[in-house]
């Protein structure tokens, strides 16, 4: 297949990899099912989108890591060679393990991921990235590129003038590839022009351009792959190892794994207020900060600074990674809020860099992006949730959260 929309096996985001780097040295026997959920009811694809999609998912199984890529990827500290050696190897096989199902009447898209877990877990995100390119191919084409540098561009110096660090954090819901690889060029122009700017007046640049999560496109444009862990991990453990103290194992085993690396704590899966029983001061201390993912940050970040200074550690030596729903307003706003309570902030920003487009027809309104997820499901037959502190995050029905809950003591 040759006209594949997925340009790399890299073409994927950081922590996908470094998920699957943790799962090939604890849990090689694991097997699990991941399950796509389309959160926008009333924005559906057609037969035509499903026909392209099932090719491109099809066409996955001929990437493979180029001499270059493996290069690269041996340059990143965190990486074992054993493991750089298993990506040289590794091929997708859709055939085995994706299961695509399109009801033409409803305009529903059953998509199912099975097998071992170190096999599957690269799906997630580029299947995401496929089935909003299949959308905007060919369900919703009243739209065009012609100001998506400038709209990039625009953001990167409103944020960098604001003295924001942040990264793109866009692959799983980008328009489509072209759009991220302008956003990236975008930004990083920007961000080069903004540090020339400080160095000609002789100012120390205090807002920066941390990076993006997809690994392609950090090797592109020559900037740092940004990415730790997801939720996915965490309710994976839950199973391995107990839904109850979850996040300290899954912690302990993630810090067993990279030693302080790559050490953001995410702290939604089951609810901040589970996630602060289990962070203690030593995973506090291993830990160089926490992302918001949920929930409301205005209340998360007095909270998560009480709690550092309860454990008797300076919130201004860490810092919040916030990734929900960000925009530029958003970012600056929450920068603002954290420097009031004394902790550092930066963020990741996705949707708004890669899907933020006007319909062609009515420049006024804005052309909706989908809000898609792939989740982990099942591991080793056993039912996984993650809980959040967004009731519709939930990933899954009444009674089964209900348990859990119970489980964790909620």
């Amino acid at each position: 297949m040759t006209d594949l929309a997925l340009v790399s096996l890299l073409d994927n985001d950081l922590y996908k990899f470094t998920m699957q780097h943790a799962v090939l040295q604890h849990y090689k026997d694991a097997q699990v099912t991941y399950q796509f959920t389309n959160r926008e009811k009333n924005l559906h694809l057609n037969a035509e989108a499903v026909d392209w999609l099932t090719k491109q998912v099809q066409g996955m199984a001929n990437l493979t890591l180029t001499e270059e890529e493996q290069a690269y990827l041996s340059q990143l500290s965190f990486f074992d060679s054993a493991y750089v050696d298993y990506l040289v190897d590794f091929r997708y096989q859709p055939s085995e393990h994706v299961k695509i199902k399109f009801d033409s009447a409803t305009g529903d898209l059953d998509l199912e991921i099975s097998g071992l877990w170190h096999e599957t877990i690269l799906y997630e995100v580029p299947l995401l990235a496929l089935i909003s390119e299949s959308y905007f191919r060919y369900v919703d084409r009243d739209w065009n590129y012609d100001d998506q540098p400038e709209r990039a561009q625009l953001k990167a110096k409103r944020l960098l003038d604001a003295g924001c660090v942040f990264s793109e954090f866009g692959t799983r819901r980008r328009r489509d590839f072209k759009t991220h690889d302008i956003v990236m060029s975008a930004l990083t122009l920007e961000y080069k022009t903004y540090q020339d700017q400080c160095k000609e007046g002789g100012v120390t640049p205090v807002g920066a351009l941390s990076g993006t999560s997809n690994v392609h496109l950090a090797r592109k444009y020559n900037v740092t792959p940004i990415g730790t862990v997801a939720h996915e991990f965490f309710m994976a453990l839950s199973s391995l190892e107990g839904v109850e103290g979850a996040n300290r194992k899954t912690l302990e085993k993630w810090y067993d794994t990279y030693h302080g690396a790559l050490g953001i704590a995410l702290t939604d899966t089951f609810t901040t207020p589970v996630f602060l029983k289990d962070f203690g001061h030593d995973l506090a201390n291993k830990y160089i900060g926490v992302r918001q993912d949920s929930g409301s940050p205005s209340d998360f970040i007095p909270l998560m600074v009480d709690h550092y200074k309860s454990l008797g550690i300076d919130p201004q030596t860490k810092v919040i990674v916030f990734s929900d729903s960000l925009d530029v307003d958003r970012a600056i706003n929450l920068l603002a809020l954290s420097k009031k309570h004394g902790i550092k902030a930066s963020f990741g920003i996705g949707t708004s860099f890669t899907n933020d487009y006007q319909k062609l027809s009515n420049p006024s309104e804005k052309s909706k992006p989908l809000n898609i997820v792939i989740k982990i499901k099942e591991c080793n037959g056993k039912r996984v949730i993650k809980l959040s502190d967004d009731v519709l995050k939930h990933s899954a029905d009444m009674t089964t959260v209900a348990e859990f809950k119970r489980q964790l003591g909620l």
